[in-house]
């Protein structure tokens, strides 16, 4: 019998939690109906009193939804030879008029709930100590069951953490991602309190945690207690693979007080800062690798994206604009005549060499707001300052030079757009080679198609390989960020899951985008699935993002021993310091369905006996899209129907689903189903396809079948 299945034991301390609680919700509700009265909130005028009864009304909805579970564990703690208990929740609540107050997990006396320190130094000096951490469970206003998790008074450690967390694990998935903020264990605690104001790469297995403990620190982020760093959440990005995943966190956000986050994929938000949301972007490169049987032709491709992605194409691009720019004011000056009220009429002028100098100038500068928009800006000061006119005079002044500027302006970054200059700068084998940066063998790859025989589509398009040099010349000429009104200002923080999968030269994009410090990456180099797009290693990233610490998730929470324990037999094939550790939670064995030549019933008899073992949330997991398509209309002949997400349009709602691995990734589930759990399926001899593998047979919390109409895979027997 496992630990979260022992019979449950009424505290001693249960009546006396209960009655708290009973006073806590009380007090909440008193301070709701008080927020609620627009007649007390009354100011010196109308329009006082109107914003101060709007703000109670805020403050009122706020606490609102947090009356039900008003906390969910407490502190009895010892600070200066005085006794008091401390109750933790989602949200802190003041109780002015007695001692019912809460304080916000989000606090750094918060963060003492989750760790294994026993003391502190408190803001007002002093030194406290932790007399016992315990957990209430609580649902609906009512207290449901009381554990101890360290009590001094009992020895220390209760074991009792782990027991919360069993029991929480145990629980059915839902279609939403789980909500930690209960059980954080100390090293997720840990990664998610880093030290504000650094960048952060959260390394973790699948079900590790790592995507919703980044979500837990942006939260943590916008707290007040922040200071500087303190995070706005509407000047904050959260990038997802893809668009069923960025759908499936946009639910997940507002839960953690977090409105108002964009939630996008970085092709989304890429294309619609180039101002070309209708451009379809296409990944060539993946359709190469999975379809071509030419080694030498699938190596060639992976090489050259690999390449494309590299962070020195970010100095590539910046010394080829420096030439172009440069070219371009060869021969030109500027004269131009401005009336001022009360003088004569006067000369703007510049010549070739001063117009060289401000270029020298605003590429030093390196603004945000990209060369163009910082160029504008030096020629307005310089010609000002050549006028030498009154303050209030500036204006006309600078409406005189307004179109002329931009003419000048015209001709120096004229036909400079991000598409096309990205391409024509892939094709120019002399301006690749300008910045000695590449090898001759290096521009060679570059000025190769090796996807030549992969069809595009007649539309404009953009490949995913392209689309981070193409960001590169919008980021230097446009400018790049969050694009508050017709002006770029950084992101406050950005959040970035599936971090393998992002290219440094894209990482070096973002470090421009966001404050600095302000990037948090969550990822697995186990479950790269686009490894030609991606890092090498961690220390690549690292070298983009000044200051970037590695954190390690060592433990996996998802799954049952018996599914933890299929998954690391798989990642030990392709990476021998792949440690997979799963809590010690017992399940079913892992299923296995094979000996017909009909793959489909046996996938009908895997979903019949997943639902009768109480699982309603259930993915069937396929190799590709088109698998999925095809078994989710012909399973209906075996009174199995399965919803298919075959596309990022479509969302997961829960229920019975089918999809493929690639839009499986980043999701979890009560059980998962792996379709086609073969070699013919999963090359063996590919370490790709062995990640893929990996993938699949991690989805499932509780339960995992796989079916396959000959042989099982190798790996999975």
């Amino acid at each position: 019998m496992s630990v979260a299945e022992r019979p449950q034991k009424v505290h001693p301390d249960f009546e006396v939690e209960s009655e708290h609680l009973t006073e806590t919700v009380a007090a909440m509700i008193r301070q709701i109906e008080f927020w609620e009265d627009r007649d007390r909130n009354t100011g010196a005028d109308l329009e006082t009193s109107v914003t101060m009864a709007d703000t109670s009304e805020e403050h009122a909805a706020m606490l609102s939804v947090h009356v039900h579970q008003p906390y969910f564990g407490s502190l009895k703690v010892r600070v200066g030879g005085r006794e008091q208990t401390l109750y933790i929740g989602k949200h802190a609540f003041l109780d002015t008029k007695g001692a019912h107050s809460v304080v916000s997990w989000e606090s750094e006396v918060g963060s003492l709930f989750y760790s294994d320190a026993l003391g502190w130094t408190p803001r007002r000096g002093g030194q406290g100590v932790i007399k016992r951490r315990r957990q209430l469970d609580v649902a609906h206003k009512h207290l449901l069951r009381v554990t101890d998790l360290y009590d001094d008074e009992q020895g220390g450690d209760t074991g009792g953490r782990e027991e919360v967390l069993l029991r929480r694990l145990q629980e059915q998935s839902t279609a939403g991602m789980r909500d930690v903020v209960e059980t954080l264990q100390p090293e997720q605690n840990e990664a998610m309190r880093y030290p504000a104001g650094t960048p952060v790469i959260i390394q973790g297995a699948a079900g590790s945690g790592k995507t919703t403990i980044g979500f837990h620190r942006l939260a943590w982020m916008t707290n007040r207690d922040r200071g500087i760093h303190q995070a706005r959440p509407e000047a904050c990005m959260v990038l997802m693979p893809n668009r069923v995943l960025a759908a499936y966190a946009a639910r997940i956000l507002p839960e953690l007080e977090l409105q108002g986050v964009v939630v996008t994929t970085p092709e989304t938000w890429i294309t619609g800062l180039l101002g070309l949301e209708k451009l379809e972007v296409t990944d060539r490169t993946l359709t190469l690798l999975l379809t071509d049987s030419d080694n030498a032709r699938r190596a060639l491709a992976w090489r050259k994206a690999k390449l494309l992605g590299d962070a020195r194409m970010l100095d590539v691009v910046r010394t080829h604009l420096w030439n172009k720019f440069n070219a371009a004011i060869q021969g030109q000056s500027f004269s131009e005549r401005v009336e001022v009220r009360g003088r004569d009429p006067q000369t703007v002028t510049f010549t070739e060499a001063q117009l060289f100098g401000l270029l020298h100038d605003v590429f030093a500068a390196d603004p945000l707001d990209g060369y163009r928009a910082g160029y504008r800006r030096l020629l307005e000061e310089q010609a000002l300052a050549q006028l030498n006119v009154p303050e209030n005079e500036e204006i006309s002044a600078q409406r005189q030079l307004s179109t002329p500027f931009t003419t000048l302006l015209g001709r120096i970054f004229a036909s400079t757009t991000p598409v096309t200059e990205a391409r024509r700068l892939l094709t120019d084998q002399a301006a690749l080679g300008a910045s000695g940066l590449l090898t001759e063998k290096e521009i060679r790859l570059l000025l190769a198609d090796p996807l030549s025989g992969i069809p595009a589509p007649r539309r404009a398009h953009a490949d995913v390989t392209e689309l981070p040099l193409m960001l590169a010349v919008q980021a230097f000429t446009g400018g790049i960020g969050r694009v508050v009104g017709r002006t770029l200002e950084p992101f406050d923080h950005v959040v970035l899951d599936e971090a393998q999968d992002y290219s440094p030269l894209l990482y070096a994009l973002l470090q421009r985008a966001a404050r600095t410090g302000h990037i948090t990456a969550l990822g697995d180099l186990n479950q790269g699935m686009h490894g030609y797009k991606g890092p090498s290693s961690w220390e690549a990233v690292q070298e983009q993002l000044s200051g970037a610490q590695v954190l390690t998730l060592s433990r996996t929470f998802r799954s049952t021993r018996q599914i933890t324990g299929l998954g690391a037999r798989i990642a030990s094939t392709y990476n021998r310091a792949a440690d997979v550790r799963g809590v010690d939670r017992d399940g079913p064995e892992v299923q296995r369905y094979s000996g017909q030549a009909d793959e489909r019933p046996l996938i009908a008899q895997a979903v019949k006996d997943a639902r009768a073992a109480g699982h309603t949330n259930i993915a069937i997991v396929t190799r590709r899209a088109a698998d999925a398509d095809r078994l989710s209309e012909e399973l209906r002949e075996f009174d199995t129907d399965a919803q298919p997400i075959t596309t990022q349009e479509h969302r997961y709602k829960g229920g019975l689903v089918i999809l493929p691995v690639n839009l499986a990734k980043g999701l979890e589930f009560s059980a998962a189903i792996v379709a086609g759990a073969n070699e013919q399926t999963y090359d063996n001899a590919v370490e790709y396809e062995r990640r893929l593998l990996y993938v699949a047979a991690s989805r499932a919390l509780h339960w995992l079948a796989l079916t396959s109409a000959g042989e099982m895979h190798e790996l999975v027997r």
